[in-house]
């Protein structure tokens, strides 16, 4: 477990660190759009793989000590799910964009049917609620359920574990970077951040690694 810990605590910040290059890359040639490209696909190549590895450790075993092929087969199939989700989280947000028009509509559709005002930000409220399920909760599970080849589908515990662990690895991390307490000190502010960056990167790599132990402990199949 110590082991796996400190894999996972390197792993993830050499990651970060890859995706922080990526975002600075710029694409102003086809060499450089290559590049990006090539770098982007090893980051989230390297990313199946870590987390492949964790999801084939036997029980009590490190996951270092799994067979090469079978965390292979189950890398390329967190890759291509990951390609898949990138592709839904991507329409997801252009649908989410051209929302307020569907809740203009159906606000005023529903005023005129039963002859009470029904304000558009109630329906959109609505809409941004639908949203939140489908992207934190619905997608997630049912995309690691078929990654996976896990039968965790009708496991009232993963539904709902599923949405707090990426809450705590992902929405709360950013949060927290994101909020900027009132330090009127340099030193002050730089040891706010630290702190702040700190724990953030704490409760990503626990919250992911809790959801590789839990998708691993309710039994995923071999390939």
């Amino acid at each position: 477990m110590r082991t796996l810990v400190a894999i996972h605590l390197l792993g993830d910040a050499l990651l970060l660190w890859l995706g922080y290059y990526w975002l600075g890359l710029g694409e102003t040639s086809a060499a450089t759009l290559v590049w990006s490209v090539f770098i982007a696909s090893l980051l989230l190549s390297l990313t199946c793989v870590l987390h492949a590895a964790t999801l084939r450790r036997g029980a009590g075993t490190p996951a270092c000590r799994d067979g090469t092929r079978a965390v292979a087969t189950s890398a390329a199939r967190l890759f291509l799910a990951a390609l898949a989700l990138l592709i839904v989280y991507f329409l997801l947000a252009q649908w989410a964009a051209y929302s307020t028009q569907p809740a203009f509509k159906l606000a005023s559709y529903l005023t005129n049917t039963f002859r009470k005002p029904i304000k558009p930000a109630t329906i959109q409220t609505i809409f941004n609620a639908a949203f939140w399920l489908i992207r934190w909760m619905l997608v997630p599970v049912i995309a690691l359920s078929l990654s996976t080849k896990s039968k965790h589908l009708r496991n009232p515990r993963y539904w709902m574990a599923v949405p707090i662990l990426l809450l705590c690895a992902i929405w709360l991390p950013l949060k927290l970077l994101a909020w900027v307490p009132h330090a009127g000190a340099f030193t002050l502010q730089m040891a706010s951040f630290t702190l702040r960056a700190l724990i953030a990167y704490l409760l990503f790599v626990a919250g992911t690694l809790a959801l590789d132990f839990l998708t691993q402990s309710i039994k995923v199949a071999s390939p």
